[in-house]
């Protein structure tokens, strides 16, 4: 194995840990709060991470992974009361539309998705432990963990961070730093919102303790790679971290992998704000190998401005690259191209990928062997060695998770 990530925690490029022998790479994505349709953002993330699994994949590195279903929070039950359902009808219901959409953008299944609602007694017993710290405060109907002064070991939490924080539902961040590391461990509420029974009252556990049980539970920490949105990095992660540094005297993850923002009229795609652009109807509009063309061609970490007209032109790249790759190995008289220039390319594919995550570049090599075609005398590879360039295509096929060749009746 060597792909090799630009760690979000420390900022330096490193390659992922090998699992031990015979043992899978453990994986946590953070996954949807299902009260509304993804957009275009969740997709680009996923569709990443989804890479990170195909390029191990091609290595021989077995995975385990889990992606979480968020399914109560305050959003999920505002929400359901508006549309007259209750919090879990909501929940399975756009549970069942982020599935669709994950089949249709080709990321694959993972290997656990387990629901929060169904952990919270696990959450219960993750914030008794933190209690037993002695650093657990009381205020108001909301019991909090305040993390001691910051070792260094976490992300650090500075303005740039507060500037995208996606704060505790409900809660606002307190003022100052020390306010905003505090870390929800529970909050009594009434219905509609989501409550259970707990040695505080009848209330929810606050967001952060989520992944961490449900990681603990799956993969153990710490997980082997951990990644998100880079919304995520502060309070979220930043927050898993401390909880596992004072449950496990680890961080959370042995690496960080964070995807950059997809805009639109340079604001980040929210479903909160409504400003966003549905998953399903982008791959609707445009089909998923021109959608995750467009998507994953700027560096992962990068923001990516969404406009139909970019869009629309990553399309008819799309169209005209898949063409030209296709044509190599269409029946017919043999042509001059060389079958290993094919393979090669795979190879690079593979290599571009490993180097950083960088799939732009992965991209750019397939643009030039398609203008290398496109100015061949003629489009097809040398007699008798179709069987081979297939071979080479469908590899790139299952790097990339694009469709180039038709399905196999």
């Amino acid at each position: 194995m060597a792909l090799i990530v630009r760690d979000s925690l420390v900022g330096e490029r490193h390659a992922l840990e090998p699992p031990a022998p015979g043992q899978p790479l453990t994986m946590y994505i953070c996954g949807p709060t299902v009260y509304a349709p993804s957009h275009v953002g969740h997709g680009r993330t996923y569709a990443y991470f989804d890479i990170v699994r195909r390029v191990l994949h091609d290595r021989g590195v077995r995975t385990d992974v889990v992606r979480n279903i968020t399914d109560y929070e305050d959003k999920v039950s505002w929400r359901a009361k508006e549309l007259g359902l209750s919090w879990r009808e909501l929940a399975r219901r756009e549970e069942r539309r982020f599935h669709h959409d994950m089949h249709a953008l080709r990321v694959l299944p993972v290997d656990h998705e387990p629901h929060a609602s169904d952990y919270v007694p696990r959450m219960i017993d993750v914030a008794r432990r933190l209690e037993r710290t002695g650093r657990v405060e009381r205020r108001d109907d909301g019991w909090f963990y305040c993390p001691p002064p910051p070792s260094g070991r976490n992300f650090a939490v500075g303005d740039d961070f507060r500037a995208h924080i996606v704060p505790e539902p409900g809660q606002d961040p307190g003022p100052g730093e020390d306010g905003a590391r505090e870390i929800l461990l529970w909050r009594n509420q009434e219905p509609p919102l989501a409550r259970w029974t707990s040695p505080w009252g009848r209330g929810a556990p606050g967001w952060h303790l989520e992944c961490y049980a449900m990681a603990d539970r799956y993969l153990g920490i710490p997980v082997g790679f951990h990644g998100g949105g880079t919304d995520l990095i502060f309070p979220h992660h930043y927050a898993e971290n401390e909880i596992a540094l004072a449950l496990d005297g680890s961080l959370f993850s042995r690496r960080f992998l964070h995807t950059g923002f997809v805009t639109q009229l340079h604001r980040k795609m929210s479903k909160s704000r409504g400003n966003l652009v549905p998953l399903g109807e982008a791959i609707r509009a445009y089909g998923p190998d021109a959608l995750r063309w467009h998507l994953l061609d700027p560096p992962y970490n990068s923001r990516l401005e969404w406009s139909e007209p970019a869009a629309e032109k990553a399309a008819a790249e799309w169209s005209e690259v898949r063409s030209r790759l296709a044509a190599v190995v269409e029946p017919g008289a043999g042509g001059p191209l060389a079958v290993k220039r094919l393979e090669g390319l795979a190879e690079l594919v593979r290599d571009r990928i490993e180097d950083g995550l960088a799939v732009h570049e992965a991209y750019d090599e397939i643009r030039a062997y398609a203008a290398g075609v496109g100015a061949a005398a003629s489009a097809h590879l040398g007699r008798g060695e179709s069987a081979r360039g297939r071979r080479a295509l469908r590899r790139i096929e299952a790097l990339l998770g694009l469709s180039i060749l038709p399905i196999p009746e």
